[in-house]
């Protein structure tokens, strides 16, 4: 079952309120990767810990605190910055390798693997590079938890109709046939945006990849499985071929 997460009517291009009403709850979502980096701190600062230890968990610390900028440049963009976006032909499959390699050390960290569905004479799409890009890792943090080693984090892509819609499946809890409105509800009343059911999962960050994609003419939505979601955000396709 797909769900679409399409800017309202009420909502589309009215960015100024609508960023006002995200940042008061942007301190919630920030609370667990700090919560972390402190215990990471702490452990380091012990003296009786071997240096094969200490590596570790420095690089841990170095990993989670680039989870957490991620998290806060997306959660604190404001397409006020950005009143023209320069769209141009984007590889999907260039896009979702590149991806894969910057968060691969994360989810290695973690015990995690994330791979790039293998798709051959996939036509270009239509968006601004650095914006997808930016949008894609924030679904694949999402992920992280969400797959094992037997299941990894998948990044698929498909070309439907005149889209091209790239996806990141996981393998975690069931999502609720009403995310959108759950998410703008709980948002417009400025409290905390948890995704039942999945606590690493987050929601502001889902709100904003729905704002980017818009920004660039694109819907973000979930496809619902029995065994997990896939995130996906839906971009036109070029009428330029692919050299690749």
């Amino acid at each position: 079952m797909e769900v679409q997460g399409n800017l309202s009517e009420g909502t589309r291009g009215d960015y100024q309120l609508d960023q006002s009403v995200l940042l008061g709850t942007i301190a919630s979502e920030l609370d667990s990767p700090l919560v972390l980096l402190r215990q990471l701190s702490m452990a380091l600062a012990a003296d009786d810990i071997d240096p094969r230890e200490r590596r570790q968990l420095t690089e841990r610390l170095t990993l989670t605190s680039e989870r957490a900028l991620r998290l806060t440049r997306q959660l604190a963009f404001d397409p006020r910055s950005m009143p023209i976006i320069d769209l141009e032909p984007v590889n999907a499959v260039t896009l979702c390798q590149e991806v894969a390699r910057e968060l691969s050390p994360l989810f290695m960290a973690h015990g995690r693997s994330i791979t790039v569905h293998p798709r051959s004479k996939t036509p270009l799409m239509i968006a601004n590079r650095k914006l997808l890009q930016r949008l894609l890792v924030g679904l694949g943090d999402n992920a992280l938890h969400y797959g094992s080693d037997d299941k990894p984090i998948q990044l698929t892509i498909q070309a439907r109709a005149d889209k091209m819609r790239i996806g990141v499946r996981d393998y975690g809890p069931a999502v609720p046939h009403d995310i959108w409105q759950r998410l703008d509800g709980r948002v417009a009343r400025r409290a905390p945006v948890p995704l039942p059911r999945r606590p690493q999962t987050s929601g502001l960050g889902l709100i904003a990849s729905r704002r980017i994609a818009d920004l660039m003419g694109g819907v973000v939505g979930v496809t619902r499985h029995r065994d997990g979601a896939t995130f996906y955000v839906d971009m036109r396709l070029s009428g330029q071929m692919s050299l690749l």
